[in-house]
């Protein structure tokens, strides 16, 4: 089963106090003469870009107190600006915005100047946006005996270069610490800055070697099915020999190979295969064998933890093509030190054996909404067919009838071309007419545009299958049920076959010039030639 450390779970989690104090994010009662720059860099600099792997002391809040830990194998990146600067991203590390932060050279070191703007957000309380910095920051203890990090008078932060090229913090102390500038009345100057509980000390930033596990040329490569006990996904296996490889063990990062060695009925995987950086959360991720056990904390909550392992193990039955867990894995910020990102310790790689002429499993939870933003349909759309095995969608697409009649839509092709076309690919967003949720592509809503009263809308699947026919799932219907028989002035075709143009048959899903040979629920058969682009 897979399982996120988030990495703000994974810092509390280990979280102890750093001063004698306890710290919080109170504001600061004086201002400094810092220059400010509000401008937010989002965009790489032009420049020669170079990866580092950071580790530090990293900060984070909870329940307005702050807590902090070591983090291991951030991400951060470096752009030799055109300009003469340096700009380094993601500077804070448990502050993930991605942005770029300016530092200049001065000899062996890189200076930020002033106080830098590395994001804005939407502060709902007070129905603004609210500027967020970036700023070298000192500890300071009021009466009351709590702790803050406030701006220092200078506001230069410093980092030494090493000829390795690497980047280590001058104050090992100073926090390069995340805050915002905001009024108050009740000090001189009428603003403080304050901390917001983010922000790293004792940075020391390496440059990255990871490298990735590269497949051998003209090896053979099938779809199998990982199940991780959360949800099916397709990943690549290939066999050389005794090599065994497999990608798309991480969700994340689905292109990263790992390899095995097969033997005595097991396939054995090393801890430490690189899988490469995932920029979602900005880490670096590493495929590591591990030992799950339960453990209990403070409060008597028990919670499930792992050590380090150093392969993951499965069994293998070759002759049904089947891999089932006895050792399970992690995905780690580093080869050898723990930082779990996420783990996995129920799953299943297996070849699938499936019918091609299985029909798609069809839609259900019809919805349809009528507001100041249009008519819309929500829908959920499994991916699977109606026998439970996954269909690869990229060859699955879905048709829509409101009131009876099939509709068109213009959509943009993975060539950037418009098209005008009934059938949507199944993954098709473009946050307009069409979306997909992200974290459940089952989740569908469609923008309709319809000239005239709603009175029912139909969803029908459709899967370019493993022959290349067209296969259609069950009409689903939200208000008037319309049968696929009971469809107004539109013949319903009952299959399609896809052939090249010297008559053999062919996947009608990629680009390319078919002939596409359509059985319609009268009889009739319709041949045409079609040109499809990718």
């Amino acid at each position: 089963m897979k399982k996120i450390f988030t990495a703000f779970a994974a810092v509390a989690a280990a979280a102890v106090s750093m001063e004698a104090a306890p710290l919080t994010y109170a504001p600061q009662v004086r201002m400094n003469a810092a220059e400010v720059n509000d401008e937010v860099i989002y965009d790489a600099p032009e420049g020669e870009l170079s990866w580092l792997d950071r580790t530090c002391d990293g900060f984070v809040t909870k329940a307005y107190e702050a807590t902090h830990s070591e983090i291991l194998g951030s991400v951060v990146q470096v752009v030799e600006g055109e300009d003469g600067s340096v700009y380094l991203s993601h500077m804070a590390s448990e502050y993930p915005v991605n942005t770029w932060t300016r530092f200049e050279r001065e000899g062996n070191t890189l200076v930020m100047e002033g106080v830098q703007a590395i994001y804005v957000e939407y502060d709902e309380d007070y129905d603004e946006e609210l500027t967020v910095y970036l700023a070298p920051m000192k500890v300071e203890v009021n009466e009351n005996n709590v702790g803050t990090f406030v701006v220092t008078d200078d506001c230069r932060y410093v980092l030494n270069i090493g000829e390795d090229g690497s980047l280590t913090s001058a104050d090992p102390k100073m926090l390069l610490g995340v805050c915002v500038h905001t009024p108050d009345d009740t000090v001189e100057g009428n603003s403080v800055w304050i901390w917001k509980g983010f922000g790293d000390r004792d940075i020391k930033m390496v440059p990255a070697n990871g490298e990735p596990v590269s497949l051998p040329e003209g090896i053979e490569v099938a779809n199998w099915v990982m199940n991780d006990g959360y949800m099916d996904c397709f990943v690549q296996v290939a066999i050389d020999g005794d090599d065994f490889y497999v990608n798309g063990v991480d969700r994340s990062l689905p292109d990263a190979w790992i390899k095995g060695k097969i033997a005595d009925g097991k396939v054995t995987f090393p801890s430490g295969q690189y899988l490469g950086a995932d920029m979602d959360i900005y880490y670096y991720s590493y495929f590591c064998g591990a030992e799950f056990f339960d453990e209990t904390d403070k409060e008597g909550e028990t919670y499930r933890a792992c050590s380090m392992a150093d392969n993951a193990v499965f069994a293998y039955d070759a002759e049904i093509g089947k891999l089932t867990m006895e050792r399970g894995y992690i995905i780690n910020s580093t080869p050898k030190d723990l930082f779990p990102l996420y783990f996995y310790e129920d799953v299943e790689i297996g070849l699938q054996h499936r019918n091609p002429e299985a029909a798609p499993e069809p839609a259900y939870g019809l919805e349809f909404y009528g507001d100041d933003w249009g008519e819309s349909v929500w829908f959920m759309l499994p991916n699977v067919d109606v026998e439970g095995n996954i269909l690869n969608t990229a060859n699955l697409f879905y048709e829509v009838y409101v009131n009876g009649e099939l509709q068109y839509f213009n959509i943009t092709d993975a060539d950037w071309n418009e098209v005008n076309t009934s059938r949507i690919p199944y993954l098709y967003d473009d946050w307009e007419d069409f979306w997909v949720d992200t974290t459940d592509p089952r989740d569908h809503t469609v923008y309709l545009y319809y000239d005239g009263d709603v009175t029912s809308v139909g969803i029908r699947s459709i899967y370019v299958n493993e022959n290349g026919e067209d296969v259609y799932s069950a009409m689903a219907n939200w208000g008037e049920t319309v049968s696929v028989d009971g469809i107004a002035n539109n013949k319903i075709p009952v299959s399609v076959k896809w052939y090249d143009l010297q008559g053999r048959p062919a996947n009608g899903s990629a680009s390319g010039v078919y002939v596409k040979v359509a059985t319609y629920d009268d009889g009739t058969i319709v041949r045409s030639k079609v040109m499809r682009a990718e």
